[in-house]
């Protein structure tokens, strides 16, 4: 194989008006890639059916190495399996399939979609499939269930996700095989950790710096580096960026204190060393004391806007929903909460990560037939507020859209467990349309690697 060429920097596209038609985007862009026919609920194609979610729950999230440390990821899978197919009123054999994601699996965590099924007591002849696309993974687990409904494969489908990165291990390379201490070791700050003679990797800082090729990219020593970028392309100020993190800490705090998630969270019994388990049933992460002068008083992570305050952070915790075929639902006499309108994604550059959301949403949009102007309700999930800040502002949203933009908070509030992420803003969306009667809702992620994914979803009962 011929070595890669030094790839050249990156001059940033000319800026251009969004454009929900995505058609002038669609013939400039390589990366662009639908299966339009499966994909799309608006397909011509003769006998697609419609595909509805169903039901929506999810755990509550946790904290780092907080309350849900001692609970395996596969435990807390099966938690929500077993409560999305009670609460949307069927029993478990009308599950064709479970497509679960997990971004941080390994040896442990084998096939969790299959482990969790079975640890959920369901039936042997219910396979399941485990997805990673990084942080678009809790989305394109929807992406994935939609696929194999609209093309007949199935009629039901459990999708979901679950992160447990406070059990991501440290962990040996394969080089040690070579020799005690292996080949070589990783630059500083790569989760190289040298014990007793050993490098024992951090599976979740090598994860990131491993999401696209050194020799192509450079060495990109966290997600921050692209954030760091969008801030300088988008002049996004580090004061902007502290009052949308605690915009966001006040929004979720304000959702727990009204109540807003208990209809949508399945409590998790978590086991003390004496007397009965605890019932875990409130998001940890979120901070009502947050003020924009402690946010302030943060010291940069890399010298420039992005700090631990206005970032997301490291969670625990799963969700999933149940998606049908249409003519499914209606045999079953379930009530869906939403149809899926489209749901599309998308890369580009790993150094400029965060354009990939605006492109995304374009192509669901053009997806769906429908235009930013008519979305009730908009989940741009949070990686790092200069992200979503520079997304918004590529997307031609402002103040003026606080109304209805992650309002009940995200990423930076709420936390971000990677691969159930994605299902776990669409279960607080769905709800969220449900208690307003929004038509539509909109959720778009980016993630490592130069990724993005977006959704839209239709609220028929509005």
């Amino acid at each position: 194989m011929p070595a890669l060429k030094p790839y050249m920097k990156y001059k940033p596209i000319r800026k251009e008006k969004f454009d929900p038609a995505f058609e002038r985007n669609r013939q400039t862009a390589p990366s662009y890639r639908v299966e339009k026919w499966m994909m799309s609920s608006n397909s011509k194609l003769q006998g697609v059916d419609e595909v509805v979610i169903v039901s929506a729950v999810r755990t509550p999230v946790g904290r780092y190495l907080g309350a849900l440390k001692d609970i395996e990821a596969y435990d807390l899978a099966a938690l929500v399996l077993g409560a999305v197919v009670e609460r949307a009123g069927v029993a478990a054999d009308v599950i064709d399939e479970v497509v679960l994601g997990q971004s941080y699996q390994n040896g442990e965590y084998v096939n969790i979609a299959r482990m969790a099924a079975l640890k959920a007591g369901w039936p042997e002849s219910i396979p399941g499939i485990t997805l990673d696309r990084r942080c678009c993974t809790g989305l394109d687990v929807v992406r994935y269930g939609m696929a194999l409904i609209q093309s007949g494969q199935a009629q039901a489908i459990v999708a979901g996700g679950v992160e447990s990165m406070s059990n991501a291990e440290f962990y040996l390379p394969g080089a040690i095989k070579s020799g005690i201490g292996g080949v070589k070791g990783m630059p500083r700050g790569h989760g190289d950790l040298s014990i007793w003679g050993l490098r024992f990797y951090d599976r979740i800082q090598r994860a990131r710096v491993m999401s696209q090729p050194e020799e192509r990219y450079g060495i990109l020593p966290s997600m921050m580096s692209w954030a760091e970028t969008a801030a300088d392309e988008e002049g996004i100020s580090r004061e902007e960026c502290d009052r949308w993190a605690l915009g966001s800490h006040s929004k979720a705090c304000a959702a727990i204190a009204d109540g807003r998630f208990e209809q949508e969270m399945v409590p998790v019994p978590v086991p003390q060393a004496k007397g009965e388990p605890i019932l875990f049933n409130q998001d940890e992460n979120p901070r009502p004391q947050t003020t924009l002068e402690k946010l302030a008083g943060l010291k940069p992570v890399m010298g420039g806007v992005c700090t631990a305050g206005n970032s997301s952070t490291e969670n625990d915790g799963a969700a999933a929903v149940v998606m049908m075929s249409a003519s499914r639902a209606r045999s079953l006499g379930v009530k869906p909460l939403a149809r899926v309108c489209s749901c599309e994604v998308v890369g580009d550059d790993p150094r400029y990560t965060y354009r990939s959301v605006p492109t995304a949403v374009n192509a669901a949009l053009s997806s769906a037939g429908l235009q930013l102007a008519q979305m009730d309700l908009i989940e741009v999930q949070e990686a790092f507020a200069a992200q979503v800040l520079a997304d918004l502002k590529q997307m031609g949203l402002d103040h003026r859209d606080d109304e209805r933009i992650n309002v009940n908070g995200s990423g930076i509030s709420l936390g971000h467990p990677i691969a159930c992420t994605g299902t776990r803003v669409l279960v607080t969306l769905l709800h969220e349309m449900q208690r307003r009667g929004a038509r539509y809702g909109l959720e778009c992620i980016c993630g490592g690697g130069g990724l993005g994914i977006a959704a839209v979803f239709e609220n028929r009962s509005a």
